[in-house]
């Protein structure tokens, strides 16, 4: 009796590893598309800015928008490459320890472009602080709007 019901246990539970196989690289590449979402709204956002700030405030005032916008969307960037450039066959531990290692990288990205920013180029600080506040609006609109 014992196997006459092993092929079925040991097919049932193949089976049951597929499905988790595949939700959990259904669930990357959703996760993906969101980050990556993120960052096309930070971009867009920073465009718009920028282009308004050249219009209103002159070109000091638009470039300084473009770069402190452009240093949150590329610091998101980083972050995003930095952990979905795992597969998502990955064991969990590697990817929380990718994202946190990620994570401080894009802190560090962050503070060392402002401060070359800030020490090369004359810029307006409240623009290109705004605008990169903006770029952090948009995790806020993404996470009310997110289904996850």
């Amino acid at each position: 009796m014992w196997l006459f019901l092993c092929p079925l246990t040991l097919g049932e539970s193949l089976v049951s590893g597929l499905e988790k196989q595949i939700d959990r690289k259904d669930l990357h590449m959703r996760a993906r598309r969101i980050a990556l979402g993120i960052v096309s709204g930070q971009l867009g956002i920073t465009l718009l800015i920028s282009v308004v700030g050249f219009m209103l405030g002159g070109a000091l005032i638009g470039t300084s928008a473009l770069l402190g916008g452009g240093i949150g969307t590329l610091a998101s960037f980083y972050m995003v490459f930095s952990i979905f450039r795992l597969d998502a066959d990955v064991e969990s531990e590697v990817i929380l320890k990718r994202f946190y290692r990620g994570e401080f990288l894009k802190l560090a990205l962050t503070v060392v472009l402002f401060g070359l920013v800030l020490r090369s180029i004359d810029v307006s600080f409240g623009s290109m602080l705004g605008c990169f506040a903006a770029t952090l609006l948009v995790y806020w609109v993404a996470l009310l709007r997110s289904p996850i």
